[in-house]
C-alpha cells in the first residue's frame, strides 16, 4: 500500500473515519487525491495520524493551510477543522451543500461562534471599522492577512459597544504610531485602556492624547530588554506544537534564566496599559512597574498549573496557562518565537 497512517496501509477511504472523510471531503480535490494516491505504486505516503493526512493534503494541493468553504464564506485549517465534532462538520456540509434553511444557518452561527471561527462577513466587520474611521486607504493597511483581519475583527467587537467618539480618537492615535496593522490594533487598545483609568474620565481629547504619547514615550524604551522567548519547531504545514512539548520547552528555558517576553513593542504596551496598574508613571517607577510585570508573568508561567492547546481558525494552537486567580496565554510567531499575548495576574 502506498498511503499508511500510524503504520496502518490504508486501501480505500472507507478505511478512515468518518470525521477524516468529511473533512477531506471539505478540500477541493482531496477525496480525489486519496484515491490517486492509493492506487499509485510510485511513492508512498505516511502520516501519523488522520489530521496531518488532511493537513498535508490541503497545504500540497494548494499551498495555503486553509481550506476554503465558499458557501460559507469561511476559510479554515483542516487541523481546526479535525476539532470539531462530527455532527457540527456534517452540519458544515449540509450548509455549504445549499441548505440555507433558518435552522441551519442558527446553527452554523452556533458552531462558529463556540469554536471561535470567523467568516468573511465577520471579517468584514474589520474592514468596516477601518471604513469608519476613514482609514481602509491608508497605506499601513494596504496588505491584510489572516491575523490582520481577525485581529481588526476582534477590535470592532471590543469598539461597538462603546463611545465611539473615543473609538475615533483612538483609531486616530494609533494611525500615527504603528507601522503595521497589528500594531494599529494594539495602540487602539492601548489608547482605550489609558483612557479607561480612574482619573481619565475628566480629561479633554487633546489631554488624553498628550497623556498617551507621553506614556508610550516612557514604556516603549523600557520594552527593549522583554521582547522574544524560547524558540519552537513550527511546521508551515501543522502550526504549533502540542501542549506538552510547550511545557517542556518554557522548563528548559526558565532552567537557564530565560524568561518570556512580547512579540512586538507596541504589544508589550498594550499590555501594560490594559493588565498592569500603570497609571502614567515615569522613571524609576514606570521602570519597575514593567520589570514587576514581566517578573509576575514569568513567576506565573514557571508554576504553571495548567497549560492547554487551543487549535485556531489558521490550525496553529494559542495556549492557555490558567491557576488561581491568574491567567495567561501564549502565542507561537510564525518563526517559531513563544511570547506572552496576555497575562492576568492579581494586582
Amino acid at each position: 500500500m502506498t498511503v499508511a497512517i500510524a503504520g496502518k496501509p490504508i486501501q480505500n477511504p472507507g478505511n478512515l473515519s468518518d470525521l477524516a472523510r468529511t473533512v477531506l471531503a471539505f478540500i477541493d480535490g482531496g477525496m480525489e487525491w486519496l484515491a490517486w494516491a492509493v492506487a499509485s505504486p510510485s511513492v508512498r505516503h505516511d502520516f501519523p495520524d488522520e489530521t496531518a493526512l488532511a493537513a498535508t493534503v490541503q497545504f500540497n494541493l494548494h499551498a495555503s493551510r486553509f481550506a476554503l468553504l465558499p458557501s460559507l464564506g469561511l476559510c479554515v485549517s483542516p487541523v481546526k477543522l479535525m476539532t470539531l465534532g462530527l455532527a457540527d462538520l456534517r452540519t458544515l456540509a449540509h450548509a455549504e451543500g445549499g441548505d440555507n434553511s433558518p435552522r441551519t444557518e442558527a446553527q452554523v452561527r452556533r458552531i462558529c461562534d463556540s469554536n471561535r471561527l470567523a467568516t468573511q462577513e465577520d471579517l468584514a466587520a474589520g474592514t468596516a471599522l477601518l471604513d469608519s474611521f476613514g482609514m481602509a486607504k491608508l497605506p499601513v493597511f494596504q496588505i491584510l492577512d489572516f491575523d490582520d483581519r481577525l485581529a481588526l475583527h476582534e477590535l470592532a467587537q471590543l469598539t461597538s459597544a462603546g463611545d465611539a467618539s473615543l473609538g475615533q480618537e483612538a483609531a486616530a492615535f494609533a494611525v500615527e504610531q504603528a507601522r503595521t496593522p497589528l500594531e494599529f490594533v494594539d495602540y487602539c487598545r492601548y489608547y482605550l485602556a489609558l483612557a479607561g483609568k480612574d482619573g481619565a474620565s475628566g480629561d479633554t481629547p487633546d489631554g488624553r492624547r498628550q497623556r498617551a504619547e507621553s506614556a508610550l514615550q516612557t514604556l516603549l524604551p523600557l520594552l527593549f530588554d522583554d521582547l522574544g522567548g524560547p524558540e519552537l519547531s513550527v511546521s508551515p504545514v501543522f502550526g504549533s506544537p502540542p501542549a506538552y512539548e510547550v511545557a517542556s520547552a518554557l522548563d528548559d528555558f526558565f532552567s537557564r534564566g530565560g524568561r518570556v517576553g512580547f512579540s512586538r513593542l507596541s504589544e508589550g504596551a498594550r499590555q501594560i496599559a490594559e493588565w498592569a496598574d500603570y497609571r502614567g508613571e515615569t522613571g524609576p517607577e514606570a521602570k519597575q512597574l514593567v520589570a514587576r510585570y514581566v517578573a509576575g508573568a514569568v513567576a506565573f508561567l514557571a508554576s504553571r498549573p495548567s497549560i492547554q492547546g487551543f487549535v485556531g481558525q489558521d490550525g496553529a494552537c494559542r495556549y492557555t496557562v490558567a491557576g488561581g486567580a491568574g491567567r495567561a496565554e501564549l502565542r507561537l510567531g510564525m518563526t517559531g518565537v513563544l511570547t506572552l499575548g496576555e497575562c492576568r495576574l492579581p494586582l
